[in-house]
């Protein structure tokens, strides 16, 4: 399969084939093959910066929205994993000058006080919230 996708390579001119000896072959990364994977790694860095404003945004909409309906910034928990997400979320709630807590069990929601709580979530998988907590999954409001 490799050989496969480098040969499709040379042949686009973006990889160039050079052999060494008998049974040593070296590919070399062509200016153009160098152009194509700076193109697509700017069109990376673009969408990811995206999502990036995009859940940054929708945490700024719920924590609002939760403020309006109480008068009062909520006492903010982010529910799942330990992963780029939760990172982004941590970095937009100190922007937002948020306090937060992190929670990675489900035992850990049952210890917090429900009153002015706020539980954002990030997962697809279903999820044991607390009863009478308004939890959001921060990817369904982007």
């Amino acid at each position: 399969m490799v050989n496969l996708l480098l040969r499709r390579m040379v042949r686009k001119s973006l990889v160039k084939l050079e052999r060494i000896n008998g049974r040593t072959l070296r590919y070399i990364v062509t200016p153009k093959g160098m152009a194509e994977k700076t193109k697509a790694a700017c069109h990376y860095l673009r969408q990811s910066y995206q999502q990036i404003l995009k859940i940054s945004r929708a945490l700024e909409m719920v924590v609002a929205g939760e403020t309006a309906r109480h008068g009062r910034k909520p006492q903010v928990v982010f529910y799942g994993p330990a992963d780029e997400i939760l990172e982004i979320l941590k970095i937009a709630a100190g922007q937002l000058g948020l306090d937060y807590r992190v929670a990675a069990a489900p035992s850990a929601l049952n210890e917090l006080p429900a009153e002015h709580l706020l539980v954002i979530t990030w997962t697809t998988e279903e999820t044991a919230e607390p009863p009478g907590v308004p939890t959001v999954n921060i990817l369904e409001a982007v």
